[in-house]
């Protein structure tokens, strides 16, 4: 009996150590996109020209990352949130906009660079959007959007931000 107790305390104390790592894992995957979160001038890429204002913040128990942008150039305002979801092993966003715009995007932090992508059909076919942000060493971030309406052979640039802090005073 007492061999028993002894393997059935040792698979116990076992499986706690497995599940501590393994909570360890996703909680980690759960700080890939930490870069981004801060309050932003978002400027039109490697120009002086700022296009936007963006507040990312972490919410509901830093397990969700929420961006809030405003354009400085016209009425456009838009709110993402995004998440690692652990049963796909995979980040997602899920933006909405006063274009009427709903995007939901997916993927993972690849070389350094959060990459989500989707497919959408439409009325005139099927588009591919992909967007990626990637942390500088100068303390910025880079969004790119790109979309492709022939399977990927071709890329337009939607959108190329370079995300800078805000300066506090």
């Amino acid at each position: 009996m007492k061999t028993l107790n002894r393997v059935l305390f040792l698979l116990f104390i076992g499986f706690g150590c497995f599940q501590t790592i393994a909570q360890e894992s996703i909680d980690h995957k759960y700080k890939e996109f930490n870069f981004w979160i801060g309050e932003w001038n978002v400027y039109k890429h490697n120009t002086d020209s700022i296009v936007g204002k963006s507040k990312i913040e972490s919410i509901i128990d830093n397990k969700v990352i929420k961006e809030t942008y405003h354009s400085t150039t016209s009425k456009y305002h838009g709110t993402s949130l995004n998440k690692y979801n652990p049963r796909t092993d995979q980040w997602e966003q899920f933006w909405v906009d006063n274009s009427g715009l709903t995007l939901h995007i997916i993927g993972n932090l690849e070389k350094g660079k959060m990459i989500l992508q989707n497919e959408v059909i439409t009325k005139k076919g099927v588009v591919l959007n992909k967007i990626k942000w990637q942390k500088n060493s100068d303390t910025t971030v880079r969004q790119t959007w790109y979309q492709s309406t022939d399977k990927g052979q071709n890329w337009v640039t939607v959108f190329d931000g370079d995300y800078k802090p805000v300066k506090k005073n």
